[in-house]
């Protein structure tokens, strides 16, 4: 990467290389308050870095992964970061790597600082931008309506952000107004993308909602997945790569969830009842079977379950 006379690229610690522009080394950002933080940095090698750590900041931040695999935490969820994904989180909600390890791969990064932006205040961009307000307030809501976003396989992207590394290397003259507009398409690009997403996970929810509740409706069932895709028009395999997609889980681990979360419901309030009949009333085939899968699934036994409850009711 050729270095920048003006602005050059951060010192860099052997096994990375690139570019990180910030509140301590503004760079070509001096003439952009609207963006607080620009990075895109390559590593050769494994590497632990403090400043990538869940993290909070005062703006929208956005990463990009070019290439590699980075491991990373939004707010209470750990997630997988691949090729061509872009996370999108607003200033209250933590994101970093959980360590501080960054793999091998290439991460791009900026921040864009909005003059008003919080969980009780819709998003204002300020008087930069010629985005309208009513545009801005939508955005914000998409935004905020989730606990940290995940985009995957998001090329769409990928041109906003090599286009906004290259003007800020680059610094041409005018470079100011082509940022400007950049961002403004990235951000117009955004809503589209959020908008049609939302519709799709309301979709989503309702097709979980209702595998939930057929599943629920009879525990004792010896439910068959094939059945189950069929009741939902699809083939087994789709329906297979759906359930997990959606709820992390095949569709039999899912099942067996869904018996668990019923059990310790049971457990807590149906003091009536013995282990057996609450293992028959889960649909698993045996006490010992109900045993064994509770404790994979919790990390303890059902009596242990339901005497910590009982104590802790008390």
């Amino acid at each position: 990467m050729k270095e920048n006379k003006l602005y050059p690229t951060i010192d860099n610690s052997p096994g990375e290389s690139g570019v990180w522009w910030h509140e301590q080394n503004l760079g070509p950002l001096e003439n952009l308050p609207f963006l607080t933080q620009f990075g895109s940095m390559k590593f050769s090698k494994v590497r632990l870095d403090e400043n990538m750590r869940p993290h909070l900041n005062d703006g929208i931040e956005i990463h990009f992964i070019e290439s590699g695999k980075y491991d990373w935490r939004i707010e209470e969820k750990n997630v997988e970061l691949f090729p061509d994904d872009l996370s999108i989180t607003a200033p209250w909600h933590w994101n970093g790597s959980p360590s501080g390890k960054m793999d091998m791969g290439q991460i791009n990064w900026l921040i864009i600082k909005p003059h008003e932006y919080a969980p009780d205040q819709p998003l204002n961009f300020g008087n930069w931008t010629s985005i309208s307000e009513q545009y801005q307030i939508k955005l914000g809501k998409l935004i905020a309506a989730e606990n940290g976003i995940i985009l995957r396989k998001a090329k769409l992207f990928k041109k906003h952000i090599l286009a906004l590394k290259e003007e800020l290397l680059l610094q041409a003259p005018g470079y100011e107004l082509v940022v400007r507009n950049i961002i403004e398409n990235l951000l117009i690009d955004l809503y589209r993308h959020l908008s049609t997403r939302k519709k799709k996970i309301g979709q989503e929810d309702c097709f979980i909602s209702k595998l939930t509740e057929m599943i629920n409706d009879d525990l004792t069932e010896k439910w068959i997945v094939e059945d189950l895709a069929y009741s939902f028009g699809m083939g087994k395999t789709k329906f297979t790569d759906e359930v997990k997609r959606l709820t992390g889980y095949p569709p039999s681990s899912f099942i067996i969830h869904l018996k668990i979360e019923r059990a310790k419901q049971l457990l807590t309030s149906a003091e009536e009842l013995g282990l057996s009949d609450i293992a028959y009333q889960c649909g698993f085939s045996s006490l010992q079977h109900f045993t064994s899968a509770f404790r994979q699934r919790t990390g303890t036994t059902p009596s242990k379950y339901q005497q910590n409850s009982y104590v802790s009711n008390v």
